[in-house]
């Protein structure tokens, strides 16, 4: 690698975009640039570290995904003439510090209020440097989605309907063959953070923790690496080799087993795959293959990822609070015992206790389960969905805040739009009926699954897992909002108001609509 003058450098932030193919940050930082200085920061507050309900922000086995994910990009760089910059502690202390003289520092744009506020504090401690931010990691463009992006839909046929009809999906860009120079050393930035990566520890995980995050449970669907290279390995794997494409409509249900699903949703929310690339590939199977309701639901799936996204674009911070977009702010049961045992995996219902058995071993479940487990916890519990959504914010492999936070304010009801109540008994008769998935995780489970700790008694005003500190019963966010007297219908808060009549009042209120599904994760 060659060093180039402080001069025209630059700078390219990476975040949740760790690979080089149809990398459109990387593609506008490299372009012109005399040096180009990869940067990543790991930010401790964003893995061990308490939330709601007794969660953490991340798990240690999410942690070592992205530890993998890192070290591959650094791999993929160096390949290319270039390198990574690995440095722990705060991004505005770190990228201002290693940034200072240069042209622009490239970073592509947060979906969220989290990454945004992340930027906003970067963009204002940079000295005479700008933070240039690039939307990218959708499968439509903002401009060309066939929605309008500040004001999206809640409905999701309609967001589909006008994407699939007015908008556009651009062709992904291939992963460059060399790119810039690194930039000449610098007093502020020690040589050793070319080769330094952090430990789990260094993250803060106790050693015992972190030492069982490296190994994977046998009972496990597969075995989920890190990185771009291992992310389009499963992509040819089970698209072409194992040729699962054409049948995905009619396994997508399936909980046991490595092939019922594509399982890209890890790597998709890392940034180690593109969404475009998978349609890409997709059309590439139809020419050459087959074109059936199978390979369309590929897409169909990406589209709620991009739904969700704009969604949260959309609306702010409302995503994240306990009233949802529409404001209902009837109060949850308070039952940390309940919730306990729903983490656990400690109902007595099989088909949610195997599901969450499976994702606190794993760190996956299948679209089915999460459904499931939802509806249970918040109309079966009558439990704060947020603590729902806080557990999978630090479990879930394929954790990404739009899906995750998304999917959970549309299960319990509150963007407005009608849902199920799942009959967990039902579900299991209907997708377990031999008991083969259940007997996998619950069978011979003498010990409970290792939690994330016992919850207190949240306070509601409590710090959400999110970690942003919200106004009272108010969310921030451009258009397509409710105030908090729509999307409930009326007396709905006379009908739940007694804690112990709650979680029934809540249930009966749901009709049926479109066949939900949680979407843009576990794909």
């Amino acid at each position: 690698m060659t060093a180039a003058s402080v001069g025209r450098a630059r700078a390219l932030w990476f975040r949740c975009d760790l690979r080089l193919d149809d990398n459109l940050t990387l593609q506008a930082a490299a372009t012109g640039a005399a040096a180009l200085l990869p940067i990543y920061v790991f930010d401790p507050r964003k893995f061990n570290t308490p939330t709601l309900a007794g969660a953490r922000k991340c798990s240690a086995r999410r942690a070592r995904f992205l530890l993998e994910s890192v070290a591959a990009l650094r791999k993929q760089l160096e390949a290319r003439g270039s390198g990574l910059a690995v440095a722990v502690g705060q991004p505005k202390e770190i990228v201002a510090k290693w940034c200072t003289g240069m042209d622009g520092v490239w970073v592509q744009e947060g979906f969220c209020s989290e990454e945004q506020a992340e930027e906003a504090c970067v963009a204002k401690s940079l000295q005479n440097c700008k933070l240039n931010k690039v939307w990218a990691g959708t499968l439509y463009m903002p401009d060309e989605c066939g929605n309008p992006p500040g004001n999206t839909p809640l409905l999701f046929t309609n967001f589909k309907n006008k994407a699939e009809g007015r908008g556009r999906i651009r062709d992904p860009v291939p992963a460059p063959k060399q790119l810039p120079p690194l930039p000449a050393e610098s007093e502020q930035r020690p040589k050793t953070s070319f080769e330094f990566l952090p430990t789990l520890q260094d993250l803060g995980y106790p050693d015992e923790e972190a030492a069982a995050a490296a190994e994977d449970d046998p009972r496990g669907v597969m075995r989920f690496e890190g990185g771009e290279d291992a992310a389009m390995q499963r992509l040819q794997k089970w698209m072409f080799e194992d040729d699962k494409l054409k049948e995905y409509f009619e396994i997508r249900n399936g909980m046991l087993g490595e092939g019922y699903s594509s399982k890209f949703s890890p790597w998709l929310a890392h940034g180690c795959l593109s969404p475009r690339r998978v349609w890409k590939e997709a059309q590439r199977y139809e020419a050459e293959r087959v074109k059936n309701k199978s390979t369309y639901w590929l897409i169909f799936e990406l589209t709620w990822r991009d739904f969700f996204i704009y969604m949260a674009r959309s609306q702010g911070t409302k995503i994240f609070l306990r009233g949802g977009v529409v404001g209902d702010n009837t109060p949850w049961r308070k039952d940390p015992a309940a919730l306990r045992k729903w983490k656990e995996g400690r109902t007595g219902d099989q088909l949610v206790d195997a599901n969450m058995r499976e994702l606190a071993a794993t760190g996956w479940m299948s679209n089915r389960g999460r459904q499931n487990v939802a509806s249970y916890l918040i109309f079966d519990l009558g439990v704060d969905w947020r603590y729902g959504a806080a557990h999978f914010e630090e479990h879930l492999l394929d954790y990404d805040p739009a899906a995750n936070w998304g999917n959970w304010v549309a299960a319990a009801g509150l963007t407005g739009q009608r849902i199920n109540k799942f009959n967990t008994k039902k579900q299991l008769n209907d997708y377990d009926p031999q008991r083969k998935y259940v007997r996998h995780w619950l069978h011979g489970s003498g010990d409970s699954p290792k939690g994330s700790g016992e919850e207190e008694d949240d306070d509601e005003e409590e710090p959400r897992a999110r970690a942003e500190r919200a106004d009272k019963g108010k969310g921030k966010g451009k258009g397509g909002g409710y105030s908090g007297k729509g999307g409930r219908g009326k007396g709905c808060r006379d009908a739940a108001s007694r804690p112990g009549e709650r979680a029934e009042a809540r249930a009966r209120r749901w009709r049926k609509a479109e066949q939900p599904e949680w979407q843009a994760q576990a794909a």
